[in-house]
């Protein structure tokens, strides 16, 4: 018959080896868009005498967008259409050139999830939407790329968005996450190109998002890089 002691000594060997032993690594998985040219065209019966030209197209651009909720992997083909499927459950997908890096866990422990991610070019005086990742006027948008002067360029917050602006370096989620915010504008001469900068959508996700561009000549347009976490 097992002593007290004896059993004392297996719990704690047990609960040591619980406490001590490693979480498991996050699963990589790389997604590809299955096709590297589309073809599109109209399938609805035409009267006689009329026709349709199919339209062909290559893959032009991999995205990590939001459809419905769920972050959706959208493979999109100029002129032909967009292709989309929702990404791995529990994942967090960003673009690798024109396919999908997707990690199953995450390395930080925060389980951050990306929302949405991709591509932003906002020409002057524009607006854009850090959740939805679209650029244009709408009641979403966080940022505005505004021009006092062909000189004086700034990146506004809007509708209750903050920026913080930090040290300019790629912070990630749990980085972003304690970074200090604020409302006020930021001079593009004060985030130049290569900066990466923090912000906190005015729906509350955290953001991430990095000066790759600003376009010569008048009016400009500033290109970035974002990721949005859920």
């Amino acid at each position: 018959m097992m002593s007290f002691k004896s059993t004392l000594a297996m719990l704690s060997l047990a609960m040591t080896a619980a406490v001590a032993a490693p979480a498991a690594p996050a699963q990589a998985e790389t997604i590809t868009c299955p096709h590297s040219q589309i073809r599109r065209e109209v399938t609805t019966a035409l009267p006689g005498g009329w026709w349709n030209t199919p339209i062909v197209n290559s893959l032009t651009e991999a995205r990590v967008t939001n459809i419905g909720g769920r972050a959706a992997l959208q493979c999109i083909y100029g002129p032909a259409g967009s292709i989309q499927r929702y990404a791995p459950d529990g994942a967090t997908c960003r673009v690798s050139g024109r396919q999908f890096e997707c990690n199953s866990g995450s390395a930080s422990g925060s389980g951050a999830r990306t929302f949405s991610t991709g591509p932003l070019d906002i020409p002057q005086t524009w607006t854009a939407d850090l959740d939805r990742g679209a650029v244009g006027r709408g009641s979403g948008v966080d940022i505005w790329f505004q021009a006092e002067t062909a000189e004086l360029l700034y990146l506004a917050p809007r509708n209750g968005a903050k920026l913080g602006v930090g040290n300019r370096r790629n912070r990630g989620f749990d980085g972003c996450r304690g970074a200090r915010f604020s409302a006020n504008r930021v001079s593009l001469r004060d985030i130049p190109v290569g900066s990466y900068i923090c912000a906190k959508t005015n729906e509350g996700r955290i953001s991430q998002f990095r000066v790759n561009a600003v376009s010569g000549g008048s009016p400009k347009t500033l290109k970035l890089g974002y990721t949005t976490w859920q």
